[in-house]
C-alpha cells in the first residue's frame, strides 16, 4: 500500500504542481476585468486542460480483449498520457466577446495554458477616461497531461469482468486535495458472433466505464474575500467494441466506441463586495468516436502494457501490471 500511495502522490503532484499554480493565478487576474469578461478569458485559457482531463479519465480500462475467467484477477498501474492538439495551444481574442478592446489589433492570438508566446496582446479595459492596460498572460508550454491510475480487475459468472479505480482523498502539494474512483463493466461477446465464435486465439468483447475525478486548490488570497479555491471536478464515461488476439506471451488488442467527458472549474469563496461569493464556473464537455490499438507482452504473471487511442487528444498509455486468469 505504500507503494501505491507513493506512485500515486508522485504522479498526482507531477500533473497539478506547476500546472495548477498557473492556473489558480491567472484566474484571479482575469477578475481585475470583472467577472464576465474574466469567465470569457478563463473559459478560452483553460480549455484544453479542462478537455484533456476529461479524455485522461477514459484510458486505461483494458489491456486485452479477452474477460478473465471467474475470480480471475489483475492489479494495472497505468499513465494515461493526452496530448493537446495544435489547435489547443492559442486562441484569437477577435472570437469573443468581451467589454475589452486590444491595444494593438494586430495582435490578437495569444496562448491557452498549455501553450507559450513571447508577443502577446494586451487588452485595454475600463472607462475611456481611465483606461487600464492587462497583458495576457504566457501558458506553461505544458501540452501534455500525463495521469497515472490503478485498477483492479475480477472475473465474475457469465463471461463478466468487473474492474475498479479508486483514488481517495489525499494531499499532493500544490494540487490540494486530489480524489478518483471509477467502475467499469465488461462482457464477452464472441459466443454471440459466428464469424469468430469458434476462433480460439481471437476475443471479442463490450466495455462500459465511468471514472470520476476531483480536486481542490487553495488559491492566493484575492483582497476583501476569504476561503477561496478552485475546486475540479471531471467525470468521464466511454464504451467500447473490443476485438484482439491472445497467443502465448503476447496479446493484440483494439477498442472502438464513443465517449463523452464533463470537466469543471470552479473559482469558490468570497471575493469581496464587488465580486461576491463563487465568481467563476467553467464547464467543458467533449464528445465523439475513437479508436485504441495496442500490445501486452506477459511474462508469467507479470505483463507489460501500451496502447494509442486516435482523437481529437490522442493519448498513449502505457504501464504494468500482476495477472491471474
Amino acid at each position: 500500500m505504500k507503494l501505491i500511495r507513493s506512485f500515486l502522490l508522485l504522479g498526482a503532484g507531477f500533473i497539478f504542481s506547476l500546472n495548477v499554480s498557473y492556473a489558480q493565478k491567472d484566474v484571479t487576474r482575469f477578475l481585475e476585468m470583472g467577472i464576465e469578461d474574466a469567465t470569457v478569458l478563463s473559459e478560452a485559457y483553460l480549455k484544453p486542460y479542462g478537455e484533456m482531463l476529461g479524455t485522461s479519465l477514459n484510458g486505461g480500462w483494458y489491456t486485452s480483449a479477452r474477460v478473465h475467467r471467474v475470480a480471475g484477477f489483475n492489479l494495472t498501474f497505468n499513465v494515461n498520457m493526452v496530448n493537446v492538439p495544435s489547435s489547443g495551444k492559442s486562441f484569437d481574442l477577435n472570437n469573443l466577446d468581451g467589454s475589452w478592446r486590444l491595444q494593438d489589433e494586430n495582435v490578437s492570438v495569444a496562448p491557452t495554458i498549455a501553450g507559450k508566446m513571447t508577443d502577446r496582446p494586451v487588452l485595454m479595459y475600463g472607462p475611456e477616461n481611465a483606461e487600464q492596460s492587462f497583458e495576457m498572460p504566457n501558458g506553461t508550454g505544458f501540452d501534455r497531461f500525463p495521469l497515472p491510475l490503478v485498477q483492479v480487475g475480477v472475473g465474475l459468472p457469465y463471461r463478466t469482468e468487473l474492474s475498479a479505480r479508486f483514488i481517495p482523498s489525499i494531499s499532493a502539494g500544490d494540487a490540494g486535495k486530489v480524489n478518483l474512483w471509477g467502475f467499469g463493466v465488461r462482457h464477452s461477446v464472441k459466443e454471440y458472433i459466428p464469424v469468430i465464435k469458434h476462433m480460439p486465439l481471437i476475443n471479442s468483447s463490450v466495455l462500459v466505464g465511468y471514472t470520476r475525478f476531483g480536486s481542490d486548490v487553495s488559491v492566493s488570497q484575492f483582497e476583501g474575500g476569504s476561503n477561496q479555491s478552485l475546486d475540479i471536478t471531471s467525470g468521464a464515461l466511454t464504451t467500447r467494441f473490443l476485438l484482439g488476439v491472445n497467443i502465448p506471451f503476447i496479446s493484440i488488442y483494439t477498442g472502438m466506441g464513443y465517449s463523452s467527458t464533463n470537466s469543471d472549474f470552479d473559482l469558490k469563496g468570497d471575493y469581496g463586495p464587488v465580486l461576491g461569493n463563487d465568481p467563476i464556473s467553467l464547464s467543458y464537455k467533449t464528445n465523439g468516436f475513437d479508436f485504441n490499438a495496442g500490445m501486452r507482452l506477459r511474462l508469467g504473471v507479470i505483463a507489460f502494457h501500451g496502447d494509442y487511442t486516435v482523437g481529437d487528444y490522442s493519448m498513449l498509455t502505457f504501464g504494468v501490471g500482476l495477472s491471474m486468469r
